[in-house]
This record gives structure tokens, C-alpha cells and sequence, in this order.
């Protein structure tokens, strides 16, 4: 007995027997299964694929053999079987570390006495996990592809095309752009720099950690330095930067604590003092030298282009820099006994146990700065502690944003306040998922591939409204109106398809070699050639992305204006390549139009941040964006004759082939033997495609991912 036992650890390692134990996905249905040497295992059947058969046991292992290796009884089993779960998933390591997750899921459930919703169905999985990855609906063409897919492991497959694809890209940069407050315009410059340097970091699959701390250490020119991006965001305003930088980053709820002691956290006026002192010695606001240069040009320049010289220079000044000694101080009304109001402060981390300074990134971070030879080192001292595998609170704060990404709610609410993680309502789920976003060395993609791949993540939605404050045990995510980018670029998929990725916006260069150049050695002719370069480039920045203004046009001018822009689709102006212009609006995505698009776009009215606020994108529905889908130019792209949803069911010559076709579209399913039959008669009266492209358009199910 006990060789017989040795020989099934060695062919099933992760043998657990124990049958009154369900699967860490709740399943139950288990079976043994033997193989032709006599040796048994206890698990449940995932699928059969390339002459592999593919088990899972109950802690939640996957494992392939070839088939020929069972006894010819279960090869029998296994060819007749339906794949339980979600079916295969190739990469054993994923499959475990999806089953854990799962596990910890169920127990919650359990404890609060609820049940894990039925497994999502394939249309349902397929228009989700496309705006869940790449921001948009599938098209037609990608929907049936996988509805036709008789694989076991087509869920898996479809998700790693999907995180590896432009349109997971195109997807996290909106998110971190609404987070990071990602705008064209501030500061009274052009942040191009800072956007498409955070979209070649997204695009790269740089970890996470890498990629914060390049944006807190960055230094130098906006222009030259697109990190530096971030901390120029709030040039000037140290202190506000840094309480968006703990909240964001950390989920450290120290808002209140600017001012004075926070009232309902453990944090104090001096400890913000104390953080912000790591900060003391970068400067973000000299604009000693360009005010000087511009004193000496006031004679030599007329008022309008003095004026417009003050930009030129403004936008050269925009830099950071480090010196020798730090100036936090307490502020002039601070009245604690602690300290009194302009005492110099030491730079000092926080923690939030007593346990947190024996952490190694504590202990290096206080050695560090002992060997610091001035105070212009510190700020890479708190970048390094801040991301540190072993930080408290980095590596379970995106987690936990992340989490919010696919199943619509964080397991800890709000997700910039991470202070007490027992206050989540899985403590030990959300502890967890740091461990794995560590494991994963901070690799985002790798990340929403494994919460993807949970049989979590695939169970039917809950469709019921939350209560405020009521704790959610995740049976499956939860209903949620798509994010203005989503209905956007879904609006863009209908209309061009899957060449929805082709257009890349690229300004930052042309910005550059216009703005750029070195305020200690430039002439008065200089500046004037300069202004004249600027007047083009406004015209590059800006002319290229089209409409907004979401009129529609009249009758007479519409076909002379549809073959105008049909001429600048492929124009290049300046080394700028135009998207495909329809209906006066750029078919691009959302992450290549304008940060954020101006007042009256489609995007701003359906909720998109104006970037002044981290997270502060809104799912608030409005008359004027019922309006927008019943009449507005998003409405006229996709009644216009060239865009593919329609082209593509006029091409069906039955009724009811049109018909399907426009549901799949728009909903990644058939339509219901009902609606069939109702939109058969409603062609029959004279409803034409264009009229159903509305009727779905307008649907509440299209604006919802499910």
C-alpha cells in the first residue's frame, strides 16, 4: 500500500482524496481515474485537447498526460465527457494560481452563507473579456470565431490573444491616464511627452513598480523627460502632489492630514510633514531664468509676440531639478505640541503596524539615508521604499485597482483607502492578491491574465444594485455600465472593425522641435522664427482629430464635406497621418484622441475625467447622452452606408440573416426566437438595417458590460 502510494504521488503530485472537499471553484463533480499501470487519482475532467487529457484535483492542480495512458474505460470517459468549468487552461502554473484565487472567493461566499453564480455563457464571456482586455465589443467576425471554437482551452486562448493585443494598450492607458490626471494641456504646455512616454511603458509591458518609480526620481525637461510628467502634473504644489501620490499609490488616506491631524485615521499633520520633506529638496517651480531672458527681449519684441514668447519660455522652464538642501518646514499654523510653525523637518516613512520597520525596504531606506551625502538623494529614497516588493501597502494597492477593473468593485472600498485591509471583505483574498502581484513581479498584463482566467471572473454577472456600503463576496462581477472609453471605442469597432488599433497619435516630437530650445543662448530672431513654427504645430496638435462639436450637418453640405474628409484619411500634414474621418469624427481610439476630448464629444458627455481629479470618470447617466445615442453623430457613424456594421448587414440578402448579423454586432449573440420574430415583422412594415443599427444602439444592453 504504501508503494502504491508513493507511485500516484509521483504521477499525480497534487493528490488530495478527501470527497466531501469541493474544488476551490465550488465544482463537486469528481471522478477517479486510472491509468493503465493500475495507479488512481481523484479528480475532476477539464478537457481533451492534442491527445492530452487535462485533470484538476482538488487543491486546485491541473495536470496533461497523453490519453493513451489511462485505462481504456477512462479514454472512453474522456472522449465522451463535457469539460467541466471553464475547460483548459494549458498553462499549469496559471491554472493553480487562478484555483487559489478561486478558493479564497468561495470561502468568503461561504462564510456570508451565499452561493458562486452559474458559469457565464460563451456570448456573454466573449463580449465581456474583450471590454474587460481591450476596452471595445469583439466584431462580428471575432465573436462567431469563438463562438465556432470546439476547443476546451478557447476561453484561455482568447484572453492571452487578448492581454498581449494594441487594444489591451490602448485600454490600461485610459484607465492610468484617469488616474494619473493625463491631459494635453497644463501647466500652460503640451504634456505629449509625458503620454506617449507612459504608453511606450504600457505598450513595453514595464512592471508596475519600474514604472512609478522612473515618475517619482524622474528630473530634467518635460520636453526631454516624459516621466517627469507626473510630478510636473502639480508644478509647484508639493504638497498636493504628494497626497495624490500616497493615496494613488499607496491607498493612504491622508487628505485631511495636509491640514491638520485626520480625525478618523491614524495619521497626523507631521507625519505628512515628514513624508514631505523626502520631497524638500526637488524644485518644480524656477522660473527665475526665463523671467529674467524675457526682460531682456521686452524692447526687442512687439506686445503680441512678447506675450506669445512667454509660452515659449514657460514651456522651457517646465523641468525638474534637485538641491543640496531640503526647505519643508511645519506651515504657519500649525498647533500641535509636537512642533511649532516653520520648525524644519526630518524626513521620517510612515508605517502602519509596529511591525512594518523591520521590513527590508524600512531597513535600506534608513541606511540610505544615513549615507546620503545631502538632500538632494532623498526622493530616491522614498521611490525605492514606496515600490519595494515588501512596501505594506504598493503592491496590494494596485491589486486591489485592478480587481476593481474586471469585477466592477474593489475588495476594499474606496480603493484610495487601503489603511485597514481588514476592512475589506476579504481580508485575506486581498492579501493574497498583493502576494501575487509581487510573484508576478508587477507585471500588469500577467496579472489581469490570471484574474481572467478565474472561474470567478467567468461566472454570470449580479445584476442587482449594491446597497452603500454593503460588502460584496464577488459570486461573479457585477453589472456595470461601460466606461465612456469602452462605449466610445466599441462605437469606432462597429464602425472600421478591427482596424480600430491601426491609428497611433504621435505629437511629442513635432512638439518638441518646435518648443525646445536653450533659453541662455536664444536671439530675438530666434524667438520670432519660433513663433511662427507655433502656429503650425497648433495646427498639427489639434486640426487632425476632428469634430466634437457633435452638430449634425446639413443635407447640402454633407456629401461635399464626406468626400473632404474621405481625401484627408490618408493625407499626411507634417508627418501627421490622419485617423479615418467619418460624420466630421475621427474613427481612432479613445487613448489617440485629445486628453480628455474637448466639451460636446461623445467621450466627455458619457463620463470621461476632465483630468483634474485622480479616478474621477463618472458612470452617471444623462438626458444629453440620451440624446447623443438617439441623434447625435456617434448615431450618424453607424447609420452612415461605409460604416462596416451596416455595409456588412446590407450584404445579407435574407431578412433574417441581416437581422443576426446586427445583433452580433452589437450584442456578441443571436437574437431571441422574440426578437426575431418582432424584428422580421418591423422589415416586413418597412424597418430598414439602419433602423435596427439604431433601435440596438439605443438599447440599455449595449451601453452594459454583462
Amino acid at each position: 500500500m504504501k508503494a502504491r502510494s508513493i507511485a500516484l504521488c509521483v504521477f499525480f503530485p497534487a493528490l488530495l482524496v478527501t470527497a466531501q472537499t469541493a474544488a476551490p471553484d465550488g465544482n463537486s463533480n469528481f471522478r477517479v481515474w486510472q491509468d493503465d499501470q493500475g495507479r488512481k487519482v481523484e479528480a475532476t475532467f477539464r478537457g481533451l485537447e492534442d491527445g492530452k487529457v487535462y485533470l484538476q484535483t482538488r487543491d486546485g492542480r491541473m495536470f496533461d498526460f497523453p490519453l493513451a495512458n489511462l485505462t481504456p474505460a477512462d479514454q472512453q470517459a474522456a472522449a465522451t465527457l463535457k469539460p467541466e468549468g471553464l475547460g483548459i487552461q494549458k498553462n499549469t502554473g496559471l491554472a493553480q494560481s487562478a484555483a487559489i484565487i478561486d478558493k479564497g472567493v468561495l470561502m468568503g461566499l461561504q462564510k456570508a452563507g451565499q452561493q458562486p453564480n452559474a458559469l457565464a455563457s460563451d456570448e456573454q464571456f466573449v463580449r465581456r473579456v474583450y471590454l474587460d482586455l481591450a476596452g471595445r465589443i469583439p466584431t462580428r467576425e471575432e465573436t462567431l470565431a469563438f463562438l465556432a471554437d470546439t476547443s476546451a482551452s478557447k476561453r484561455a486562448n482568447v484572453i492571452d490573444t487578448l492581454v498581449n493585443g494594441d487594444g489591451f494598450s490602448s485600454h490600461m492607458f485610459n484607465y492610468f491616464s484617469d488616474m494619473l490626471r493625463v491631459a494635453d494641456d497644463a501647466q500652460k504646455a503640451k504634456f505629449f511627452t509625458y503620454q506617449e512616454w507612459l504608453k511606450e511603458q504600457i505598450t513595453a509591458n514595464r512592471p508596475w513598480n519600474e514604472i512609478v518609480r522612473e515618475m517619482l526620481v524622474a528630473d530634467g525637461k518635460l520636453l526631454d523627460n516624459g516621466a517627469a510628467g507626473y510630478l510636473l502634473r502639480d508644478r509647484g504644489m508639493r504638497l498636493d502632489n504628494l497626497s495624490l501620490t500616497l493615496s494613488t499609490f499607496l491607498g493612504a488616506n491622508v487628505s485631511c492630514a495636509q491640514c491638520h491631524d485626520h480625525p478618523f485615521a491614524d495619521w497626523t499633520q507631521r507625519q505628512f510633514y515628514e513624508m514631505a520633506a523626502f520631497f524638500g529638496a526637488s524644485d518644480t517651480y524656477n522660473r527665475e531664468l526665463p523671467r529674467g531672458m524675457m526682460r531682456d527681449l521686452r524692447d526687442e519684441l512687439t506686445q503680441q509676440q512678447y506675450q506669445q514668447a512667454r509660452r515659449l519660455f514657460d514651456v522651457n522652464s517646465l523641468a525638474i531639478k534637485d538641491g543640496a538642501e531640503g526647505d519643508v518646514t511645519l506651515p504657519d499654523d500649525y498647533k500641535y505640541k509636537d512642533g511649532k510653525p516653520g520648525d524644519a523637518v526630518k524626513p521620517s516613512l510612515v508605517t502602519w503596524s509596529k511591525d512594518d520597520r523591520r521590513l527590508r525596504c524600512y531597513q535600506d531606506a534608513e541606511l540610505a539615508m544615513k549615507k546620503a551625502e545631502d538632500d538632494s538623494q532623498l526622493r530616491d529614497v522614498f521611490a525605492t521604499w514606496m515600490t519595494s516588493p515588501d512596501n505594506p501597502r504598493f503592491a496590494m494597492t494596485i491589486a486591489n485597482r485592478l480587481w476593481k477593473q474586471v469585477f466592477g468593485v474593489g475588495l476594499k472600498e474606496p480603493i484610495t483607502d487601503l489603511d485597514d485591509p481588514s476592512a475589506s471583505s476579504n481580508p485575506l483574498l486581498l492579501q493574497h492578491l498583493g502576494r501575487e502581484m509581487v510573484r508576478l513581479k508587477f507585471d500588469i498584463r500577467a496579472f489581469m491574465r490570471l484574474l481572467c482566467n478565474t472561474q470567478t471572473y467567468q461566472r454570470e454577472a449580479v445584476t442587482r444594485e449594491l446597497a452603500l456600503g454593503e460588502p460584496y463576496y464577488f459570486p461573479g462581477p457585477i453589472l456595470r455600465r461601460m466606461t465612456a472609453e469602452q462605449a466610445w471605442d466599441s462605437c469606432v469597432t462597429l464602425a472600421i472593425g478591427d482596424k480600430v488599433d491601426n491609428f497611433k497619435l504621435k505629437r511629442a516630437e513635432p512638439y518638441k522641435a518646435v518648443m525646445a530650445f536653450n533659453v541662455s543662448e536664444v536671439t530675438p530672431a530666434q524667438i520670432v522664427e519660433k513663433l511662427g513654427e507655433m502656429q503650425g504645430m497648433r495646427r498639427m496638435a489639434d486640426g487632425p482629430l476632428g469634430g466634437g462639436n457633435e452638430k449634425r450637418p446639413n443635407a447640402k453640405k454633407k456629401n461635399r464635406r464626406a468626400q473632404m474628409m474621405q481625401t484627408e484619411t490618408d493625407a499626411d500634414e507634417e508627418g501627421f497621418t490622419r485617423p479615418k474621418m467619418m460624420e466630421g469624427l475621427a474613427l481612432a481610439r479613445a487613448s489617440e484622441l485629445r486628453q480628455p476630448e474637448r466639451d460636446g464629444h461623445f467621450l466627455r458627455m458619457f463620463g470621461q475625467s476632465d483630468r483634474q481629479i485622480a479616478d474621477s470618470n463618472t458612470y452617471e447617466s444623462s438626458i444629453p447622452q440620451v440624446l447623443m445615442l438617439m441623434n447625435g453623430e456617434a448615431q450618424s457613424v453607424l447609420q452612415n452606408p461605409q460604416s462596416l456594421v451596416l455595409a456588412t448587414a446590407m450584404g445579407e440578402a435574407e431578412t433574417a440573416k441581416k437581422v443576426e448579423s446586427l445583433y452580433y454586432s452589437f450584442f456578441s449573440r443571436k437574437p431571441t426566437p422574440e426578437e426575431m420574430t418582432e424584428a422580421s415583422q418591423a422589415f416586413d412594415a418597412g424597418l430598414s438595417s439602419a433602423d435596427l443599427c439604431w433601435v440596438l444602439f439605443n438599447a440599455r444592453e449595449f451601453v452594459f458590460v454583462q
